[in-house]
């Protein structure tokens, strides 16, 4: 598993990639693994899935962030 600072830079990298984040906002956890590994960047499912979930809202910020590494930190 990845932890919030690899996740926010992933999010980080694909920010500016619009197109990448619809795709992995449609795609299932799977997809979304080899939809980042072509553009060189290795994730588990357990992490897309929490990146689906911040692109989902269609805004990302460092509030996202905030928000996702204290969800991480609360378990």
């Amino acid at each position: 598993m990845g932890n919030v600072l690899d996740i926010a830079e992933i999010m980080k990298k694909i920010n500016g990639n619009k197109e990448l984040m619809a795709q992995i906002a449609k795609a299932d956890a799977k997809q979304g693994v080899e939809l980042l590994k072509k553009v060189n960047i290795d994730v588990s499912e357990e992490d897309i899935k929490k990146i689906q979930a911040t692109v989902a809202d269609g805004k990302f910020d460092l509030g996202d962030i905030k928000d996702l590494a204290g969800g991480l930190f609360k378990k």
